[in-house]
């Protein structure tokens, strides 16, 4: 039967998606067929639409409430139905958690064993601050999302799944996403819809480059970043821009915020500034980590003699971690005068902190050329950081 006869055919006016939300997650699931593995958070007058789109395919639903389970499992015949446990959090208590506490509610082996394509968050309800909560469901998508992972999450106009969705789907996968109103005339009623790459792109645990601009700031070293994505490309690593803008720390703190977020869930990073550019001659940065097995933090010393934190190497374990974890705690701290930088800025900080064990046993030194400033070393450098001398230069030449 085509789409649109399965559509005519289930799709219901008692639904809380508008046809144009549900005709957009039908597609996604179309896109992944035949085979399609769909998981979707919620039973409802939905549920037999998404089953009948994915016919061809397998289709999981977790549902918090035994009441729903009875009303509409009864009508989807051999559907996979497992509940959800609520694990005592409302709207109300969950609203003001840490990303980063959700941890403590990883999903089931069972639901981590599958590859799937197609995700939906759409329970629990969610409406009243004593109703059960949809973070754990959002951060139970996250984990469960690869590169090719399509996942919606509605009712996005709502601050807990706003922030969830922001920060665990928007923040940190390097896809692109966007938000499907209900219509223009409804346009209160939000879909967000993390987009899966279609060929799957690079692996969703291996290691990261990880950069942090604003659009203006990305666009003056636009030039830089296409140099890192080729990078990226020629050694099948995941390349992140963070746009710091909605973040409450300044953007060199929110480098190293995003940069922890990442080791703890077991990825090598390259922490690089925007205006660094990663040179066609430039190795793989898992090399290093392979070559020196008892270092855990790399960088260069700037022109001052001092770590510079424009490129960082970081592996992922509990070392870097800390000492990534340490900086942010300290952040407000003043650092002793000969550890200064700027006023504004984590790498004063982070000169300070590698003074101290575990970190300074956990430093390793690399070559000049991996942090080049220097116009006359430039050529030959793995990365060009256009800043210091070799920003006037580069300023210089793009005088008319």
């Amino acid at each position: 039967m085509r789409f649109t006869d399965q559509f005519r055919s289930h799709y219901q006016p008692e639904m809380q998606l508008s046809p144009y939300q549900a005709q957009t997650i039908g597609t996604a699931i179309r896109s992944r067929a035949p085979g399609c593995r769909l998981l979707v958070f919620g039973l409802g007058h939905d549920s037999e639409l998404w089953l009948a789109l994915n016919a061809d395919g397998q289709t999981c639903f977790c549902e918090s409430s035994p009441r729903w389970i009875e009303m509409i499992g009864s009508r989807l015949h051999g559907a996979r139905i497992r509940e959800m446990p609520t694990h005592d959090l409302t709207v109300a208590t969950s609203a003001s958690l840490p990303p980063e506490a959700l941890s403590a509610y990883p999903p089931p082996p069972d639901l981590a064993a599958v590859a799937w394509d197609v995700i939906l968050v759409d329970a629990p309800p969610g409406y009243q601050p004593t109703d059960p909560e949809r973070a754990v469901a959002i951060h139970w998508a996250s984990e469960l999302a690869s590169r090719g992972t399509h996942v919606f999450v509605d009712d996005y106009e709502r601050p807990l799944e706003q922030r969830f969705a922001t920060a665990l789907l928007k923040d940190r996968r390097d896809t692109a996403s966007c938000v499907v109103p209900a219509s223009e005339a409804a346009s209160y009623r939000k879909l967000f819809w993390s987009m899966g790459h279609p060929t799957g792109g690079a692996p969703a645990h291996g290691p990261v480059v990880l950069t942090i601009a604003t659009a203006d700031y990305a666009r003056t070293w636009r030039f830089c970043i296409d140099a890192q994505v080729n990078y990226c490309r020629r050694n099948a690593y995941e390349h992140r821009v963070i746009d710091p803008t909605g973040s409450p720390l300044h953007p060199k703190w929110a480098k190293l915020e995003h940069a922890a977020s990442l080791l703890r869930r077991g990825r090598d990073v390259l922490l690089i500034d925007a205006d660094a550019e990663i040179t066609a001659t430039c190795p793989p940065f898992t090399d290093t980590l392979v070559s020196h097995p008892a270092r855990d933090i790399f960088c260069v010393k700037g022109i001052s003699g001092r770590p510079n934190s424009g490129v960082m190497l970081l592996r992922s374990g509990a070392t870097a971690l800390r000492f990534l974890e340490d900086c942010l705690v300290h952040r407000q701290d003043a650092v002793p005068p000969e550890d200064f930088v700027t006023t504004e800025g984590e790498n004063g900080h982070i000169i300070w902190m590698l003074k101290r064990q575990p970190y300074a046993d956990a430093l390793a030194e690399l070559p000049l050329a991996w942090n080049c400033s220097d116009p006359v070393q430039a050529d030959q450098a793995f990365v060009r950081h256009y800043t210091n001398h070799l920003k006037a230069w580069f300023l210089q030449q793009e005088e008319p």
